[in-house]
């Protein structure tokens, strides 16, 4: 994990109970996919971040994460677009 500090005091994150109820998510997997949520709940923005990012809030590794992503878009959770250094994740419509 990287030194820097990606995660702000202020920052925060919101579990709704239907991502645990309805989708089933929990550990990492539910962290994350309220991450990527709270960026893109509008249905018009999306999550651009990056794996440290995700990583730091999940106190795990950047392969961690990504086996977590990979998960999510199989199961069409999120879709994911990977740029040079940025992910670009979003929700499916449910």
């Amino acid at each position: 994990m990287s030194n820097r500090n990606y995660i702000k005091d202020t920052n925060y994150l919101q579990i709704q109970g239907w991502m645990v109820s309805k989708l089933g998510l929990k550990g990492n997997s539910l962290l994350i996919y309220a991450i990527i949520y709270g960026f893109s709940q509008d249905g018009h923005n999306m999550f651009k971040g990056t794996m440290n990012y995700l990583a730091q809030w999940t106190c795990s590794s950047k392969e961690s994460v990504r086996q977590i992503l990979n998960k999510l878009c199989d199961a069409e959770l999120i879709i994911k677009q990977e740029g040079l250094k940025m992910l670009i994740l979003q929700l499916t419509i449910l």
